[in-house]
């Protein structure tokens, strides 16, 4: 038990020590009197054998321009996952017709119908007998069928989806199987016999298949039936994530690149959680696209070859065949992941081929399209205008001819430039005329050009050099690199617009002013703790995503009077893009996309009217067009959004700083491999013993160590279990139980039954209490305005009382003060108006109805709060007698 706690406690991922540390740590508990503890040989022995149990994924790989780096085998990775019943009970294993509803990954179209035949889920298992697609099969209803692809949908009202199959209808004939070429939508619970078992009848195949109907003949039997061994064949969507981070605790930057991967076929609400990001590889000496190279000949490797997993869901072996959904990142790497020139060059999107030179942009033409997708770019015509470049470089004048294709394609391969630039450099060496020399002949130039250009390739293929996302089956490179929300919109739109707004403030002198109104802003139902006014205005110029989240959603209420309409029409749009954007689930997807571009339409023309020449240098805001083709491509945009992955780096950083720094892409791949080791066996994963032959997990003792310790899971970076209990009271002050017709809400219901009957018994004892748990997860304290359900609908309100009966810690009464919506939006602010009723309206409700917190802010604009009041400032939790500048409100019934 001391070595299990010991290792746990030093595999944390969060909370990593030198070797000195752990040494002074081992020598402390001896002092106190600790039994039995192990040395750090012990530990490490520990891991090797650990390491040995459950194999070791670390790989070196060397790529063709010489640079070393080491990664993690993804089947390895995605073998735990499936292994793992903390991961495998959340996944989703085939895609899902959302029927206009959107949540998940696997409502995206690509999933549905945008993968290649060999990589969507081949088969399906019903009652024990496994059914691919491409092979014939007969019905209960001996309807024989070919099924071409599976997917689930909800039919009838279903609360869960049922498993469906898309393909042909196949009849019997004297002179064989005849299929019919349209398809039709079966459910697989009707099967009834596989294509063996059909074959496994002379009488009933050996006619075969009719001359029309060859081509499906020649798919038969599929060959992942043999190759899986009578195992179910299962693919694995993955999501890979690319960045640079620094490996430096100190400011001196130390630059890796890193890579990262999750599982897609888990839902979101997992995929947030740091147990579920996979480290694959880091170096800080490999390229990106070397590294990406790397990561999909591992991929390649994995589905050709086939990973047999342990699925503990069903208690079986599986095979399993990975590809890549996505790739995430920012944008200047999702630029270089699509061999393209980033955010300078003329033709400036990733995507599509919108652009051109500043005179042309600059034209009505050219500045009209900016507004507008133009022609999507494919991997097939960037490796065309790569390899030309390619070629262009061996001629005369290549340099500029280069730049020139650059110039007019927005291409450009960094996995080539050391290539080019060498062809180019060597050009200009030949061709360079000196006096008493003769020129060397043209002929010569480009015969040793194109020897020198050989040597450079290594026995390779140009293609071999070539950025090889380009080729990958699974990809279309273009529209596999999502625009990312948080450095497209939070880090990119929202940052333009604070830093002009802060400049017209600031010419102004109406800083002062913001600072008042930020610090008088109702915070509460914002879920923002990074509104700090001092700090947000006294370093205007280097404020993060977080702060940029919570200036979003309130900064219409603090500029009303401060800046041109314009801007402020700017704000209040993207506080409409935002929420729109961070949408978890889309119960309309059709309606939303509408919407949303709607939104986008109506945010650039409002951009080019505060400042027209923003839209030429800033390439963000053309990307946002993009959004809608994403959306519908991969779900909801948070599902591509990247916080998870660099609140990670942080994580990364650790493993990198008490590292010898002698092999650090080495260090950091073990030391993630031996992490996930630990964390795959305390939660209760399996993995083959090649002893026993047969797929073991650890002891009882250990679940029961970790349920009892969610301390550890915390360091651990696993998912909290601990479900929300809706009415939860929090802790507060311990004061006297009062009576209950001494409460408020005892007076509400007696006016509202109009009665003194009800329920609960007038001396009934209840505590008056602070705050308790919504639906969502959220507290709602005294005074905060909520959402509420109430009969049939949705209503809005202020929480004047909360009540738990004597001996309970649940609340069991909530009294509210009603908020009634005005019929017209607010005229400069665009936003809904409300007030408190006359007379006063109030409810007693049950706190299970409640359904979260609301921001409500007083309509300042309109009731002319201009009057300044100083309060008392508090400093280290305590009140000082330094006093700051509010706003005081004028007392009106008017919010927003």
């Amino acid at each position: 038990k001391q070595e299990f706690a010991t290792h746990l406690l030093f595999s944390s991922p969060r909370l990593r020590f030198s070797f000195r540390q752990k040494q002074a740590m081992l020598t402390w508990a001896k002092v106190l009197g600790a039994q039995d503890l192990p040395s750090l040989y012990a530990m490490k022995k520990t891991g090797e054998r650990i390491k040995k149990l459950l194999g070791n994924p670390t790989e070196k790989v060397s790529a063709p321009a010489g640079n070393m780096f080491y990664l993690n085998s993804i089947s390895k990775a995605i073998a735990m996952d499936f292994s793992n019943p903390l991961t495998r009970f959340t996944m989703q294993d085939y895609p899902e017709d959302g029927q206009g509803r959107m949540s998940q990954v696997h409502h995206g179209n690509k999933m549905l119908e945008g993968l290649p035949d060999n990589l969507a889920p081949p088969c399906v298992r019903v009652n024990q007998d496994i059914f691919f697609v491409d092979e014939l099969l007969q019905q209960v209803s001996k309807q024989y069928f070919i099924p071409k692809k599976f997917f689930q949908a909800k039919l009838g009202g279903t609360p869960a989806p049922q498993l469906l199959a898309l393909g042909h209808k196949v009849s019997q004939t004297d002179v064989g199987f005849s299929v019919d070429p349209e398809k039709v939508i079966v459910s697989v619970s009707t099967f009834s016999r596989t294509f063996e078992d059909i074959r496994q009848r002379p009488a009933e195949f050996q006619s075969g298949f009719t001359e029309s109907s060859a081509a499906h003949a020649k798919l038969m039997p599929n060959p992942l039936r043999e190759k899986s061994g009578g195992r179910m064949v299962l693919t694995v969507p993955l999501i890979i994530f690319m960045d640079d981070v620094s490996g430096n605790i100190s400011k001196q930057w130390n630059k890796h690149h890193v890579v990262y991967m999750s599982n897609a076929l888990m839902p979101r609400e997992m995929l947030e959680n740091e147990f579920c990001v996979r480290f694959v590889s880091s170096s800080p000496h490999a390229a990106p696209l070397e590294l990406m190279r790397g990561v999909k000949e591992s991929i390649q490797k994995a589905a050709e070859n086939g990973v047999i997993a342990w699925d503990v869901k069903y208690q079986e072996e599986v095979m399993l065949l990975p590809y890549e959904l996505f790739l995430a990142g920012d944008n200047p790497m999702q630029a270089e992941e699509c061999s393209h020139g980033g955010l300078k060059c003329n033709y400036f999107c990733r995507t599509c081929r919108v652009g051109g030179t500043n005179a042309e942009k600059k034209t009505d033409e050219g500045y009209s399209d900016i507004f507008k997708s133009g022609e999507l770019r494919t991997p097939g015509g960037t490796l065309v205008e790569v390899k030309e470049q390619i070629e262009l470089s061996k001629l005369s004048g290549g340099t500029e001819k280069v730049k020139n294709a650059i110039s007019k394609s927005g291409m450009h391969d960094a996995a080539t430039t050391a290539i080019v630039n060498r062809i180019l450099d060597l050009g200009k060496k030949l061709r360079k005329r000196e006096a008493g020399k003769v020129a060397i002949p043209e002929s010569e130039v480009q015969a040793q050009l194109e020897h020198e250009f050989e040597t450079l390739l290594g026995g390779l293929s140009i293609d071999e050099h070539i950025n090889p996302l380009l080729g990958v089956p699974s990809l279309d490179i273009h529209k596999d690199t999502p625009t990312e929300i948080l450095h497209t919109i939070l880090l990119g739109i929202v940052k333009y617009y604070w830093g002009q707004t802060v400049y017209i403030l600031d010419k102004a002198h109406l800083l002062d002013l913001l600072r008042t109104r930020l610090a008088s802003v109702e915070k509460d139902g914002l879920n923002s703790p990074s509104l700090v006014a001092d700090y947000i205005v006294r370093y205007k110029g280097g404020l993060i995503g977080k702060h940029f989240k919570s200036l979003a959603q309130v900064m219409p209420y603090l500029i009303y009077d401060l800046v041109p309409q314009t801007v402020l029409d700017g704000w209040t749009v993207i506080g409409r893009l935002i929420v729109l954007l961070w949408h978890t689930s889309i119960e309309d997807t059709e309606a939303y996309l509408a919407e949303l571009s709607c939104c986008i339409e109506d945010f650039l023309s409002i951009s080019a009217q505060c400042a027209p020449s923003i839209l030429l240098t800033k390439a963000k805001f053309h990307f946002l067009l993009h959004l809608s083709l994403f959306i519908r491509r991969f779900g909801p945009a948070i599902l591509f959004s990247t916080e998870r992955y660099e609140s990670f780096n942080h994580v990364f950083r650790l493993a990198s700083i008490f590292s010898n720094h002698q092999a650090p892409s080495r260090d950091t791949c073990q030391l993630f491999a031996e992490q996930d080791n630990v964390k795959h066996i305390v939660t209760g994963g399996f993995w083959h013993d090649p002893a026993a032959k047969c797929w073991v997990r650890a002891g009882p003792d250990i679940a029961k160590f970790m349920s009892e310790h969610p301390d550890q899971r915390s360091l651990l970076g696993l998912p909290n279990p601990k479900p929300i209990v809706v009415g939860e009271a929090g802790k507060s002050d311990i004061v006297p139980p009062v009576e209950w017709r001494t409460t408020q809400s005892a007076t509400i219901l007696q006016v509202q039954l109009h009665t003194n009957k009800n329920e609960t018994m007038a001396t009934d004892l209840f505590y008056r209490v602070q705050s308790f748990q919504t639906k969502e997860g959220d507290r709602a304290r005294l005074g905060n305005h909520i959402i509420f359900r109430h009969g049939d609908e949705l209503c809005i309100g202020k929480l004047i009382e909360i009540l738990v009966p004597l001996g309970q810690h649940v609340a069991s009464h909530a009294a509210v003060s009603r908020l009634e919506f005005l019929p017209d939006i607010h005229p400069q602010l665009h936003v809904p108006r409300i007030k408190f009723p006359t007379p006063e309206q109030k409810i007693v409700i049950k706190p299970e109805n409640v359904v979260c917190t609301s921001n409500i802010q007083h309509d300042c604009a309109t009731s002319g709060c201009n009057a300044i009041r100083q309060i008392f400032e508090r400093q280290e939790r305590q009140e000082t007698t330094k006093s700051k500048d509010v706003l005081d409100h004028v007392p009106t019934n008017a919010y927003v």
